[in-house]
């Protein structure tokens, strides 16, 4: 047995055949080494700004954020983490050598949520910040889900799908609702070839956090651990169905009671049936019907059945319109399907629903309108990735124009629906 204490390694000198190809080696690693170091943006250079501030308790303002994690991100160019603290006991920080020119956040990570407040240093180069932070929950006591609408467009033999919910936090005294067997669950559709794509976007967060959703054991529904802070949290997951026999019966369990829910279909002669469905809206120049149904209590399950529907080709537009329909990406945009698809099909459903001014007075136009600016947030951001992408060379010319087109045509709809609330 070796004895730890007279393990002796002796090293033969380097063979003199052998050093200068290892000194040939070491000259790309090295020269690799800095270029990966060059690589980072001159945009984030270390600079003289200086951020302050505390994190407070939202909970109970008497329990001090001591030893919170603290990240500033720099927002241009993608999430980059710039400096990393630690508060004092009273909850206070002081962070230096920022950046003085491009917006910045600061992330603190209480009890393993992430909680972020958005800053510009001033023309001295210094911003005083305070991040607001919740206790934990496992109760859903005063959360609700606000709304729920599901978008299925016909695409050949199958059909394309994307969801949205919103759960409203509205807990007194403020808490933030995280659990490990899931804040959002939903059931996993028969016949999907892939988990769906899902997002998720809290109160304050910059843009949509995108993730893997989570299978349970049983293999019966998908979840997500992401948490729900106080305000309103929305879901927006997309995936494809089987429609190889021209007809398929979705069904649907939900884990929270829901005061209503819509049903958006591409194309309008696509029937859909089911109990308690009722169709409030067709509408033949851009090819869709709206249907609602509610309100359900947890733990019941809806059954939908779509069968025909008259295919349109992928790149039709209704009448001229400048506005797209949900519809598979191009080969030459697949390695940005995780963004783009994503967007076009959350597209699709701001403009299904909130061209059809008679939704159901149930949902609160407060609400609606939140909602709105919210896409109209996430488009901006849309807009600002493809810049930076086409700028970068990682996106062709035509693809990017297209793209852009469509964002802007939303983003003008959006501006006219706000400009009616």
């Amino acid at each position: 047995m070796l004895d730890p204490g007279k393990i002796i390694f002796h090293m033969n000198p380097i063979n003199s055949v052998v050093k200068p190809a290892l000194l040939s080696m070491r000259r790309p690693v090295f020269l690799l080494i800095v270029l990966m170091r060059c690589a980072v943006p001159a945009l984030w250079a270390q600079g003289s700004g200086v951020v302050e501030g505390r994190v407070v308790n939202g909970t109970d303002a008497r329990i001090a954020a001591a030893g919170v994690d603290l990240d500033v991100i720099g927002l241009g160019g993608g999430m980059t983490v710039l400096k990393s603290a630690v508060t004092d006991p009273s909850g206070r920080f002081r962070i230096e050598g920022l950046p003085t020119g491009p917006p910045l956040m600061i992330r603190a990570n209480y009890q393993s949520v992430n909680y972020h407040s958005r800053f510009s240093l001033d023309a001295s180069g210094k911003a005083s910040v305070e991040v607001e932070v919740f206790e934990a929950t496992t109760s859903m006591k005063d959360i609700r889900v606000e709304g729920v609408r599901l978008g299925f467009q016909l695409d050949g033999d199958h059909l394309r799908a994307v969801e949205t919910y919103s759960f409203v936090n509205e807990t007194k005294p403020k808490k933030t609702f995280a659990s490990n067997r899931g804040s959002f669950r939903f059931t996993k559709p028969a016949g999907i070839a892939e988990p769906p794509r899902l997002s998720a976007q809290g109160p304050g967060a910059p843009m949509p956090l995108t993730q893997t959703p989570l299978e349970s054991a049983d293999g019966q529904s998908y979840y997500s651990l992401y948490a729900l802070r106080p305000g309103t949290t929305t879901f927006e997951l997309d995936y494809v169905l089987p429609y190889h026999d021209r007809t398929y019966t979705y069904r649907k369990n939900f884990y929270q009671d829901v005061d209503f829910f819509q049903i958006g279909v591409i194309p309008q002669d696509v029937a859909v049936t089911g109990e308690g469905l009722k169709r409030i809206q067709v509408d033949v120049a851009k090819n869709f019907a709206v249907y609602t149904g509610g309100p359900l209590k947890a733990g019941s399950e809806m059954a939908v059945t779509f069968a025909g529907g008259t295919p349109t080709a992928a790149g039709e537009s209704s009448e001229g319109s400048a506005e797209p329909r949900i519809r598979p990406m191009p080969t030459s945009v697949g390695r940005y399907t995780p963004i783009v698809g994503p967007l076009l099909l959350m597209v699709f459903i701001v403009v299904l629903w909130y061209a059809y001014n008679n939704i159901p007075a149930k949902q609160p136009k407060d609400s609606r309108t939140r909602e709105l600016r919210q896409k109209h947030e996430q488009l901006l951001q849309f807009v600002a990735s493809l810049d930076q992408k086409y700028e970068n060379k990682e996106m062709e010319r035509g693809e990017y124009h297209r793209l852009r087109a469509h964002a802007k045509s939303q983003l003008r709809r959006i501006s006219l629906l706000l400009g009616k609330k």
